[in-house]
């Protein structure tokens, strides 16, 4: 494949050469894969996609996996793969539609060519450049950020972003994993953007609240579903009683309440799970912590 040249997967294919993703890169959403699919079909690729080298990709540090098996490239294999940078769903939709024309009449089939190009700009990292094409082309989300942080610091130690990306890979958003983990919501999108550019700022260093994040996680995830821990709710009220802790006692504050939330019964758990508000009375969230709240006296009696 040439520099500056569109070239077809087909003439890829034929040269041996096989696609593969960032590992970590944000998860394939089935409603943008659905709508590639249907734009692909009736007008084609109106442009192409951006990859570079797998080799690369790894002499950066990245992590690179096959796009179909997931498996993880080696370095003796790299020089058989490009990376997708930009395309990936519509990666996925051109290889669902080829795959479809097994059920489809001869003259329905999907027959259109799917196009790459390599990134123009060679200078720039790979991570950085993931990052920059995504949010242009598809703004991130916060939980992107992280993933993003990860792929470009995955060889430094950094636990609370570990930690971080552990939990946006579950289903929590950017601000919820920051204030299960820290208590606050400073880890924010400002703090993900410098880490993909390398800058770790102290607030992403700090683990000083990463243990009591996880043992209270632990405890919620015993009690809880995870859609429940993963809203805000929850830990907002964690946060609230924490604040209100005399100094003296906030080092058994953790203690305390994974004590609490062990001991909050099925019943009582159902019960905030299916919480709902009603239009002109209580909210939700005043449902749920006026529960909680209730629960906690009868807990420090």
């Amino acid at each position: 494949m040439k520099k500056n040249e569109v070239t077809t997967l087909t003439s890829l294919v034929n040269e041996g050469k096989k696609i593969a993703r960032l590992s970590g890169n944000r998860d394939l959403n089935e409603k943008i894969v659905k709508a590639k699919m249907e734009t692909l079909e009736e007008c084609g690729q109106l442009i192409p996609a951006i990859v570079v080298d797998a080799t690369d990709v790894i002499n950066q540090g990245l992590e690179v996996v096959d796009f179909t098996t997931g498996n993880i490239i080696r370095e003796e294999e790299a020089v058989d793969y490009l990376v997708l940078v930009e395309g990936n769903h519509r990666y996925e939709a051109h290889l669902r539609l080829i795959a479809s024309n097994e059920e489809r009449d001869e003259q329905k089939r999907y027959k259109r060519e799917f196009k790459l190009l390599y990134a123009l700009n060679t200078e720039l990292p790979i991570a950085k450049m993931l990052s920059e094409i995504n949010i242009a082309t598809n703004p991130w989300k916060g939980s992107d950020y992280v993933k993003g942080a990860k792929i470009n610091n995955q060889q430094k130690k950094l636990p609370l972003l570990d930690a971080m990306n552990n939990l946006v890979n579950k289903g929590y958003s950017l601000t919820s994993a920051s204030k299960w983990l820290t208590f606050t919501s400073k880890i924010n999108k400002k703090v993900m953007d410098c880490a993909i550019d390398g800058n770790i700022v102290d607030e992403l260093k700090n683990t000083n609240g990463l243990e009591r994040g996880l043992r209270l996680l632990q405890a919620a995830e015993g009690i809880f579903k995870e859609t429940t821990i993963q809203a805000r709710t929850v830990i907002d009220w964690i946060i609230s009683k924490y604040e209100k802790t005399s100094d003296n006692l906030k080092p058994e504050f953790t203690n305390k309440m994974v004590r609490f939330l062990k001991n909050i019964s099925k019943e009582d758990a159902d019960y905030i799970e299916k919480a709902k508000g009603t239009r002109g009375g209580d909210t939700k969230e005043n449902i749920i912590n006026n529960k909680l709240s209730g629960l906690w006296e009868e807990f420090e009696k």
